[in-house]
């Protein structure tokens, strides 16, 4: 049975979603914050097959690099910004922070608004473009579970100030996913799902 497990990273409270089906030897992230909490709650014998990004500010992606060197096949998902975004410190914002880094890894896929990834047999991810908080931003679908990202925080106003925000877009957004979200449990960036 498919199953979704929420782990609330150290840096931002920041959120990484596991997603796995008892039935096979791997599973997906969505975003990558504190790699070993993840590592400590991946289901036994479980590999990752790939990350989607919800977008590409660091504290949603600052564990990229420890993932990859335990798993070098890893696929990573994103936008086309996000692709730039990863390899360039100062648009994943890592310049500002302690920790300044790059993605080490060349295994990047570029989705934009309604791609679709099978991650399990006739089980599929969709991908919709939801910037304003980031030109990076995506917000996936898997059967009843929205993935939102900073895109949207319930109760939260989503913050647009940062370098390439647009309040504009972000509103857009807003209702795109609201509306894809109905009857659905909402998987924010930061917060309880």
């Amino acid at each position: 049975m498919l199953q979704v497990k929420q782990i609330v990273n150290n840096l931002f409270t920041s959120n990484t979603y596991i997603v796995f089906d008892d039935e096979y030897n791997y599973c997906w992230l969505v975003d990558i914050g504190d790699y070993e909490k993840v590592a400590n709650e991946l289901p036994n014998r479980t590999s990752v097959k790939g990350v989607f990004l919800t977008h590409t500010h660091f504290d949603h992606v600052f564990g990229i690099n420890a993932l990859h060197k335990d798993f070098p096949d890893c696929c990573i998902y994103t936008a086309k910004y996000g692709k730039e975004a990863l390899y360039d410190e100062k648009k994943n914002f890592s310049k500002y922070h302690e920790s300044p880094f790059v993605y080490e890894g060349t295994e990047v896929v570029v989705l934009k608004e309604g791609d679709t990834i099978e991650i399990y047999p006739d089980v599929k991810v969709t991908a919709f473009s939801t910037p304003g908080h980031c030109p990076s931003c995506l917000t996936y679908q898997l059967n009843n579970w929205v993935f939102t990202g900073d895109s949207y925080i319930p109760e939260v106003k989503v913050v647009t100030k940062l370098p390439n925000g647009d309040r504009i877009q972000a509103k857009q957004s807003i209702k795109k996913i609201l509306l894809l979200a109905q009857g659905k449990t909402i998987c924010p960036g930061h917060g309880e799902m």
